[in-house]
């Protein structure tokens, strides 16, 4: 019985058929063809996984030795630069604080000169408003000097071509005139006649007008009306004008041509101050 045992646990020697030979045989055995599908696995192997060495874990544990520090290198390389721009963004919000105080002392700066300016406008508009009241005041006692000086001048009358004597009393002179004009006022031209002047500078062989000053009105008035048309002034040369003023006498040069025109044709033309008047229209020389 043991023999027998032996011999079924001895393994069976198994020939392969030769190539290129019919494995009719073989295939006919059971035993055999267990035997050779096990052959064949071990054959092909190419299913199997390879076991991995020593050396390819040491290069791929010094791999991510590497890895790791070139990460550090970059994270260190980050962490500068984000700290370099905390810096450049810390300065650019210094430079933004400064300069919105410079802003807010600039718009002081502007509002403190805009009152000013606003200030020195006023002041100088109420500057001009009394430069022109005093304009206007000069111009009213321009003319209101000019008034006063042409009411006093309504005592006056000039006499021009009144021959000039060396060393004469021209009051006595113009009281003889005046009695050969009107022989009734004889008595009294004492009291008439107040001063008697010449005027202007002397020049050789010419006579200066006369200025006489009446102490009355009604009495230069009646010698400016009779002497108009007076034969001892033709006889004498004289001539009886107003005292006027400087302005008057402007004003009268400027309107001559048409008081001259309205007397040719026939029309009442005359002066009264610095104005002329024809048939009762007042004209004026602007």
């Amino acid at each position: 019985m043991r023999k027998s045992s032996q011999q079924a646990s001895l393994p069976k020697i198994i020939i392969p058929p030769a190539r290129g030979s019919t494995p009719a045989s073989v295939s006919d055995d059971p035993e055999m063809e267990v035997i050779s599908v096990q052959t064949d696995k071990r054959r092909d192997s190419s299913h199997l996984t390879p076991t991995k060495s020593n050396a390819l874990k040491k290069l791929r544990h010094h791999d991510e030795d590497i890895t790791n520090a070139t990460l550090l290198q970059a994270i260190t390389a980050l962490t500068a630069r984000f700290d370099s721009q905390d810096e450049k963004l810390e300065e650019m919000s210094n430079q933004m604080r400064k300069n919105s105080v410079m802003i807010a002392e600039m718009s002081k700066a502007i509002e403190f000169n805009a009152a000013e300016i606003k200030e020195c406008k006023e002041r100088s508009l109420e500057t001009s408003k009394s430069l022109r009241g005093l304009t206007t005041s000069h111009k009213d006692l321009a003319s209101r000097t000019s008034e006063l000086e042409r009411y006093k001048r309504r005592w006056n009358l000039r006499i021009n071509g009144m021959k000039e004597k060396p060393e004469e009393d021209p009051r006595r002179e113009v009281i003889g005139l005046f009695a050969e004009i009107a022989p009734h006022l004889v008595q009294k031209l004492e009291d008439i006649v107040d001063t008697v002047h010449r005027i202007g500078k002397k020049e050789p062989g010419k006579s200066r007008q006369l200025i006489v000053q009446f102490t009355m009105r009604k009495y230069r008035d009646e010698f400016w009306k009779s002497t108009k048309n007076s034969s001892v002034c033709r006889d004498r040369g004289v001539r009886l004008t107003e005292d006027l003023t400087k302005e008057d006498r402007l004003a009268r040069a400027a309107l001559w041509p048409l008081i001259d025109q309205a007397r040719q044709a026939g029309k009442k033309a005359f002066y009264r101050g610095p104005f002329g008047y024809i048939e009762g229209k007042r004209i004026d020389s602007t």
